[in-house]
């Protein structure tokens, strides 16, 4: 960008306007690109990696608990709290069949956040009010750069967590087959009467016999179906659990990428002010040189002095602010997927102020929020789910009745000098449901369905109310741009050109010229403010609803 001068103000005056921004802006500890508070809790932050969490490798999937699912108690009662994220989602193992396990639940949630990198220690931009300020809050950035809708596509494409989180898909299909196998037939191969020495009429016995058996396990309480079925809604909710964390992570993103947008326009501020500060010392050393030895040159060499020492705590702004630009760079870059060498490459295209029609009303909003958010579709699902689960347990009643056929039965007569004689046998194995017929697993799971129920109640109560809180973020949020845009923007810039006149021609002191530059800075930094607050607040509007709302 090239350097904008002041017009129509002496050096003098636009000394004193840029030295008191400088003074102004170093007591300020934190700039307003600032990605996230560091003492907000650690929800708010952005940038998120791997913790160590499960081991690597382990069957156990990392997307978390599948609505409606419990764990089936054994002999032993558990001595763990029950319910929420300390569920686990089991498949419950009926004796003699091998069964799929389902998934065992961790919490569905991303990896835990990276702490978002800090603001500037020093002075903020040095712009105030003027038309280069307009400019720069305005500023689309540079052709080719990385604009919001491919920043989200890039993520969903490079995104190492979304695409490490696809494979639990893949892993609940193989659930669902293992679900559904039967249990193997077993074979049998026995001889029984077996002398030590032989049979004869003085040693009587036998005649020793040879025996092939085949158990065949019969499902009558159709296990194998319910464990099915079970599988297909733990899929189900997994793929809804799935899409909201990337609709969370497109949350992320869209933080990362404001983020980027107002670090890339303080870092230009940063620039500009320190190039109009070396413009204004150029003349100055120009006047001082014509003036000569006298007691308005000696004036002016004392405020070159002044300005030379503020353009240095400027440049150091300047690597503050090249600083913070960078970490949002890294912060995107992770989002993304982006690898390391191509991270200084991410240069945000578009404006922070994006023209669009209002959203709908509240009641609209709620209502899209009740049918899009995935999240709620997850824990509706396992409203299902855990109905199943209670047909599971109840179908686990009773055990596999065991046909047993043997096709042959060997004789040897041999010993008795007699023929050989063959024959089959068949035969039913069953247990008899007397004591255990699965109560406590039976009563637990009609307790998990209402559990479940409670927990989709309590679920739309919070989706309605982060609807109403983004609703009204950005109800304000646009409202405080229009009044700062309209009035105080406005009167601001007229009171500064006014007291700069009155200052040039003598009719107001120093302070009140002072008074008058402090309105303007406040005033400039607010705007830029509350544009990032407007964005943001339309970008987390449209995470709210679980859809696209707003651009």
């Amino acid at each position: 960008m090239r350097p904008t001068a002041i017009p129509n103000v002496r050096p003098s005056v636009a000394f004193v306007v840029t030295g008191w921004l400088v003074l102004c802006g170093g007591l300020r500890e934190a700039c307003a690109w600032q990605l996230d508070d560091p003492d907000a809790p650690p929800r708010a932050r952005i940038v998120e990696f791997p913790n160590l969490g499960p081991v690597p490798g382990a069957s156990n999937p990392t997307l978390g608990p599948g609505p409606g699912s419990f764990d089936a108690s054994g002999v032993s009662p558990s001595t763990q709290i029950i319910g929420g994220r300390r569920r686990q989602s089991v498949l419950p193992r009926d004796r003699g069949a091998s069964a799929a396990a389902l998934p065992v639940a961790h919490g569905m949630r991303l990896p835990e956040p990276l702490p978002s990198p800090p603001g500037l220690r020093g002075a903020g931009p040095l712009i105030g009010t003027s038309a280069l300020d307009r400019r720069l809050a305005l500023d689309p950035g540079p052709e080719g750069g990385l604009t919001y809708d491919a920043a989200i596509e890039r993520m969903m494409a490079d995104n190492l967590d979304i695409r490490a989180l696809r494979h639990e898909l893949t892993q609940a299909d193989a659930d669902i087959l293992t679900a559904g196998l039967r249990t193997n037939p077993l074979l049998y191969v026995d001889s029984q009467f077996v002398p030590y020495g032989s049979f004869g009429d003085e040693r009587p016995g036998g005649p020793t016999q040879y025996d092939v058996n085949l158990t065949l396990p019969l499902d009558v309480s159709r296990k194998r179906q319910s464990r099915t079925v079970v599988a297909r809604m733990a899929k189900s909710a997994l793929e809804a659990q799935f899409q909201d964390v990337v609709r969370r992570q497109i949350d992320n993103v869209s933080k990362a990428y404001v983020g980027l947008q107002a670090a890339r326009i303080e870092l230009l501020a940063a620039e500009a002010s320190v190039r109009q500060q070396e413009a204004i010392l150029a003349g100055l050393e120009a006047e001082d040189r014509k003036a000569g030895g006298d007691a308005g040159g000696r004036r002016e060499a004392a405020t070159r002095r002044r300005l030379a020492t503020a353009i240095e705590r400027s440049r150091e702004v300047v690597l503050e602010a090249t600083e913070a630009f960078e970490d949002a760079q890294e912060t995107l870059a992770i989002l993304l997927g982006t690898p390391p060498e191509d991270t200084t490459s991410l240069v945000p295209q578009g404006s922070l102020r994006v023209d669009a029609p209002p959203p709908p009303p509240l009641d609209e909003l709620v209502r899209l929020a009740a049918g899009c958010r995935p999240d709620l579709r997850a824990v509706r699902i396992g409203v299902t789910r855990a109905r199943a689960e209670v047909d599971l347990q109840r179908a686990n009643r009773f055990d596999d009745l065991f046909l047993f056929y043997d096709p042959i039965t060997y004789q040897d007569m041999g010993p008795y000098g007699k023929q050989d004689a063959t024959s089959w046998a068949v035969g039913l194995t069953f247990s008899l449901p007397v004591f255990n017929r699965n109560q406590g697993n039976i009563a637990r799971a009609e307790s998990n369905v209402g559990q479940t129920r409670t927990e989709v109640a309590s679920l739309e109560r919070r989706v309605v109310a982060e609807v109403r809180l983004a609703e009204r973020e950005y109800r304000y949020a646009r409202r405080q741009v229009e009044r700062i845009e309209e009035v105080v923007f406005t009167q601001a810039e007229a009171r500064l050109r006014e007291a700069e006149e009155e200052f040039e021609g003598g009719a107001i002191g120093f302070d009140e010229f002072e008074e008058a530059l402090g309105e303007a800075a406040a005033v400039a930094r607010g705007r830029r403010d509350a544009l990032v607050r407007l964005r943001r607040a339309m970008l987390d509007l449209n995470t709210a609803v679980g859809m696209r709302i707003l651009p």
